[in-house]
C-alpha cells in the first residue's frame, strides 16, 4: 500500500505539470499551488498541454514499448531481443514484456487522470474567452476518450476514473465492463465535437480537432461492429473534411507522410507530433546498425516470412517505400541485408538523429486513407456485400499505394461484384499495406476474430491468452474493488 500511496502522491504533484515547475517552489506547498493554479487562460493552456504530454518521449505510449507490442503481436511482425515476448502467443508474456506492458497502461492512465484535472478544473476559470474555456474541455475529453480507447481494445474492461484523483479515497474503483468502457468513450466524443475547432494553424498541428472525434468515432463504431455509424462518419469525414490523399508517383513521395522532415500534411487527421526535442526511437528499432536510416540500429522488429508484408507486390510503392532487403552503405556501396534478416521495415526513417530516442518522425493515429477503408468495411458489412461506392473508396487507396491516377479505373483495381467474404479478406488485407506500422493490425485481428488463424498461418503456436493483456499486479493488490478474479485469462 505504501507504494501505491508514493505513486498516487507523486501523480497529485504532476498535476501542476509542465509550465507551472517555477511555481513548485517546495513539495509541502503543492496542494496550495494547485489550488491557485486554475486562474486564466495560460493555466488552462498549461493544464491541457500536460495533457498531450502523453504522447511525448517521456512515457510508454504510444512509443517505444507500446507500439512495439502491438506492432509485434501482429501476425506481420517478430519482435527480436529483449521485444521477441510480444510475439510469443502459446504462454503469458515473460517478465519484461509485462513490465513494459504495465507501464504503458499506467502511462494511459496518467493521461486519463491530467484529461480529468481539466475538465475538472478548467470549467472554473472565469478569466478567460468561454469558447476557448469550452475548446480546452473538449480538447481533454477527445484525449481521455482515447486513452480509455487503447485501454479497452486491449485489456478488456478496466476501472473507470472520471474525475481528477485528488484523495486517497478514490482509489477503490471496480473495473467496467468493456460496453461500459466503450459508452464512456462514445459520450466524450460525441460530447467534444461541437466545442472543438475543426482545423489549426501549421504551427499547431498534432491537436485535436473535431475531424479527429470523428474518426475516433468511426474507429470505435467499426470496433463496436455499429456498422452505419461508422459508414456515416467515415463519409462525413471524406465528403466534408479538409483532407485529401497525398498524391504519389515515386515510393519516396510517402516521406511527405512518414518522413522525419514532415511536419503535417493533407491526409492527416491526428498524429502524435515528434521532433528532435520530443522524439522517439522507431527509427532506431526497426532498423540494423549503419544502413544510413538511423544513427543507431537494433532491427527488433522483423518482417515475418510468408506473411503479407513478406510476399507483398513489389510493384506497390508502399511496399518499395515500407521493406528494404539492401541499402548504401558509408562507403556508397550497394550492400545486401544479412542472410538470417534478409527483409526489414522501412516505413521510419531518420538520418539526422543524434540520439536513439529523438527520431522526427510523426506516428499516425488517423488519416484520410483509413476512412476510406473504413468506410468500405462497414459499407459492405450494412449492405451484406460490397456496394459500388465502397469498392470504389478501397480502390482509391490501392490505386494511390501504385502510383496511378485515384479517380480513373485502373488494372490494379478490385473488381465490382465481390462477395461478402472476400471483400472483407482483401479489405484487411489493404488495411496491412497502406496501415502496417500504424498500430492498427492487432486490433484488426482481435476485432475480427481473427488473431488464432492468422498466427497459426505463420507456424506459430496459439492460445487465447493471447486475447488480452495482464492488469498490472499493483493495481490488483492495491486497488480495494479488484481482486486476483478481475485479471485477464491466464495471468
Amino acid at each position: 500500500m505504501r507504494k501505491l500511496i508514493i505513486f498516487l502522491a507523486i501523480v497529485i504533484i504532476n498535476l501542476c505539470f509542465t509550465g507551472c515547475e517555477d511555481a513548485l517552489a517546495e513539495y509541502p506547498k503543492s496542494r496550495l499551488v494547485k489550488e491557485n493554479f486554475y486562474q486564466n487562460e495560460t493555466d488552462a493552456f498549461a493544464a491541457l498541454t500536460a495533457v498531450y504530454g502523453i504522447f511525448s518521449r517521456e512515457g510508454e505510449f504510444p512509443s517505444i514499448y507500446y507500439m512495439s507490442l502491438l506492432e509485434n503481436r501482429a501476425d506481420y511482425s517478430n519482435g527480436r531481443g529483449s521485444q521477441a515476448g510480444f510475439s510469443v502467443y502459446d504462454s503469458p508474456m515473460d517478465n519484461t514484456s509485462q513490465s513494459r506492458v504495465w507501464d504503458a497502461y499506467n502511462d494511459l492512465y496518467r493521461g486519463i487522470n491530467r484529461a480529468n484535472a481539466v475538465i475538472d478544473n478548467v470549467a472554473g476559470i472565469d478569466n478567460m474567452n468561454a469558447n476557448l474555456r469550452n475548446q480546452y474541455i473538449a480538447e481533454a475529453r477527445f484525449l481521455r476518450a482515447f486513452f480509455y480507447m487503447n485501454l479497452v481494445k486491449y485489456w478488456g474492461g478496466v476501472p473507470l476514473r472520471t474525475e481528477e484523483f485528488t484523495s486517497l479515497d478514490q482509489i477503490p474503483a471496480p473495473r467496467a465492463s468493456a460496453s461500459e468502457v466503450w459508452e464512456l468513450i462514445i459520450s466524450d466524443l460525441h460530447e467534444a465535437i461541437p466545442d472543438l475547432a475543426d482545423t489549426f494553424p501549421e504551427s499547431e498541428t498534432g491537436r485535436v480537432t473535431s475531424w479527429a472525434a470523428k474518426a475516433a468515432l468511426a474507429d470505435t463504431y467499426l470496433n463496436i461492429e455499429e456498422w452505419s455509424k461508422a459508414m456515416e462518419m467515415a463519409d462525413d469525414i471524406i465528403n466534408s473534411g479538409p483532407f485529401s490523399l497525398v498524391e504519389v508517383q515515386a515510393a519516396d513521395d510517402f516521406l511527405e507522410i512518414y518522413g522525419p522532415e514532415s511536419t503535417t500534411h493533407s491526409g492527416e487527421i491526428f498524429s502524435a507530433h515528434q521532433s528532435i526535442t520530443n522524439g522517439n526511437g522507431i527509427a532506431t528499432h526497426i532498423h540494423l546498425r549503419n544502413t544510413g536510416y538511423s544513427v543507431g540500429g537494433y532491427h527488433a522488429w522483423l518482417p515475418v516470412e510468408g506473411s503479407l508484408v513478406w510476399d507483398w507486390d513489389t510493384t506497390d510503392l508502399r511496399q518499395q517505400f515500407s521493406i528494404y532487403t539492401e541499402y548504401v552503405n558509408g562507403n556508397g556501396e550497394v550492400t545486401p541485408l544479412p542472410a538470417d534478416t534478409p527483409k526489414l521495415f522501412n516505413k521510419y526513417r531518420d538520418a539526422g538523429t543524434t540520439g536513439s530516442f529523438d527520431g522526427r518522425n510523426n506516428i499516425p493515429f488517423y488519416r484520410l486513407a483509413e476512412m476510406y477503408l473504413i468506410y468500405a468495411e462497414a459499407a459492405s458489412e450494412v449492405n451484406g456485400g460490397p456496394t459500388p461506392l465502397a469498392t470504389e473508396r478501397l480502390n482509391i487507396v490501392r490505386r494511390r499505394g501504385y502510383g496511378v491516377p485515384l479517380d480513373s479505373p485502373s488494372n490494379v483495381d478490385f473488381p465490382e461484384g465481390m462477395n461478402y467474404a472476400d471483400f472483407k479478406d482483401v479489405v484487411l488485407e489493404e488495411r496491412v499495406y497502406e496501415l502496417n506500422l500504424e498500430m492498427k493490425r492487432w486490433n484488426d485481428l482481435l476485432r475480427t476474430g481473427r488473431a488464432k488463424e492468422a498466427i497459426e498461418a505463420t507456424g506459430k503456436v496459439w492460445d487465447d491468452v493471447s486475447l488480452l493483456l495482464p492488469l498490472p499486479v499493483d493495481e490488483i493488490n492495491n486497488n480495494p474493488a479488484l481482486g486476483p478474479g478481475d485479471q485477464n485469462p491466464g495471468y
